[in-house]
């Protein structure tokens, strides 16, 4: 050190050289220092002490548990049992057996298939929430609380939203508490709980992937979802999707795989559409929703462009004799307002629809041609629909129906026919005694043409318990005229 320090000093401007090393030195260690310090910082995250962080899915598993339920649904079917040699008991006995006899019946066995998924306590007096499809169908469903009571539930379903309330007789319960998911955003942390493969109270974390929309949902049948990486699996169905608050943003509905296992992507509906439909089935046993009978779209910027307006719902396509139709709203509008509120997209549209009750007249704001103009419309009722999309009539005839499509017409060989398609027959029901079957086409009840699935429903809803109703159907090339008295 010695040397060096007689070295510099017979040589200024090394000195000078070294002093400016060290001071760059000490600023750069500095710099080092407050950026490191600065990014520690950066990463915290909002509004949490490190003792929380530390802590906060520890906290959330903690304060779901007893708010999160194991739901086991139990169906009882009946197998016709396959005989290889069905027939030929006639062929080896008739020579031999003093005259033909009549082959027996074929044997049936029953089984009881069962399924589970989860759930989650919205209100304290026995209110749960969880899938359409992880009850639906099922001829007992039961619940199994974290304390470890079991309950028998009686279920009311909503096949279009995938959501069911399930009611169970206990009272006391701890029931969560719901966020805004308007509010949410791409990026956040995100906490799944659920009983995957039957794995209770499983807690797995991730990020709010995506928020998806009509436009690039990537599956049909759901116009809107929250997708999560925060993994779910068979299992994960109708529990809760959280925030660090552990509040409910959504409810796990559906993953994509190829192996039924996650793959990091997995949806859950917005706890908005959640709390409006489970509000309704608490309150009345079934969601009603205001309809009317088009098929709205987003404008994109150059549909923007041709028809003049900026922001709106560009209609696609009207049903035919809808509430829509009637009061003479046409394919290619651009519906911008709903009593003078903004419709900034398709989706909104339909939301701001399904909430105004039926027989309410709105007045919409259109634009047709660059030209806007207001149009009344008097909503009708949303027909309600299975999870596969079909329309179901009520208790009244005992049927389910679906559209005809151009595709299955052809298939069917009735390309021409006008009507619905009968997807399934209630056995037993007031259809099955008349003969309707399953694949018959349904082209008029009564004097009412039955054009499509709306007019069916408007058709189904004017009959009355102890009426007989007159159905046309189509079946193959024959045209029936039946008479169903309904019970």
């Amino acid at each position: 050190m010695l040397r060096i320090w007689k070295t510099t000093a017979r040589n200024p401007s090394l000195v000078v050289v070294c002093i400016l090393s060290l001071a760059l030195g000490f600023s750069l260690a500095a710099n080092l220092y407050n950026h490191a310090g600065n990014a520690a910082i950066a990463a915290a995250p909002k509004d949490l002490s490190a003792s929380s962080w530390r802590t906060a899915f520890e906290d959330i598993a903690e304060k779901l548990a007893p708010s999160v339920v194991f739901i086991t649904s139990e169906k009882d079917v009946t197998y016709r049992m396959y005989d290889p040699f069905g027939g030929m008991d006639d062929f080896f006995n008739f020579p031999f057996g003093g005259g033909r006899r009549r082959a027996p019946a074929p044997e049936t066995r029953k089984e009881t298939q069962k399924a589970t998924g989860a759930g989650f306590i919205v209100r304290s007096d026995g209110y749960i929430l969880t899938n359409n499809h992880v009850v639906a169908g099922a001829d007992r469903v039961t619940v199994k609380l974290a304390d470890g009571r079991e309950f028998k539930g009686k279920v009311f379903l909503d096949p279009r939203t995938d959501l069911a309330v399930v009611k169970i007789e206990a009272t006391g319960l701890s029931a969560v508490s719901f966020a805004d998911s308007d509010n949410v955003k791409v990026g956040q942390w995100a906490v799944a709980i659920g009983n995957p493969f039957g794995l209770r109270n499983t807690v797995t974390v991730g990020v709010v992937s995506g928020l998806r929309r009509e436009t690039d949902s990537g599956f049909e049948g759901y116009p809107e979802a929250i997708q999560t990486d925060a993994p779910i699996n068979p299992g994960n169905s109708g529990g809760p999707l959280v925030d660090l608050d552990g509040k409910v943003i959504g409810i796990n509905f559906m993953i994509y795989s190829t192996t039924r296992q996650s793959a990091g992507i997995g949806f859950a509906i917005p706890s908005n559409t959640a709390r409006f439909v489970m509000d309704q089935l608490i309150g009345t046993g079934k969601v009603v929703r205001g309809y009317l009978g088009l098929m709205p779209v987003d404008l994109t910027p150059v549909k923007a462009q041709v028809y003049g307006v900026k922001k709106g719902a560009l209609v696609e396509s009207v049903d035919k004799d809808s509430p829509a139709d009637k009061a003479g709203i046409k394919a290619a509008d651009v519906i911008t307002k709903i009593d003078g509120n903004q419709v900034p997209s398709a989706l909104e549209l339909r939301h701001t629809i399904q909430a105004i009750a039926p027989g309410t007249t709105v007045k919409l704001t259109v634009v047709r041609d660059k030209a806007e103009k207001v149009i009344p419309v008097k909503l009708g009722e949303a027909p309600a629909v299975t999870a596969e999309g079909q329309t179901e009539s009520g208790g009244k005839l005992g049927l389910t129906v679906k559209a005809l499509t151009p595709d299955v017409a052809r298939s069917l060989g009735l390309s021409g026919v006008v009507g619905v398609l009968v997807s399934s027959v209630e056995s037993g029901g007031a259809a099955d005694r008349a003969g309707i079957q399953e694949s018959d086409v349904v082209t008029r009840i009564n004097n009412t043409r039955i054009t499509n699935v709306t007019a069916f429903n408007e058709a189904v809803k004017n009959l009355k318990s102890g009426d007989i109703a007159v159905i046309v159907v189509q079946r193959g090339p024959r045209s029936i005229i039946l008479e169903v008295p309904l019970d």
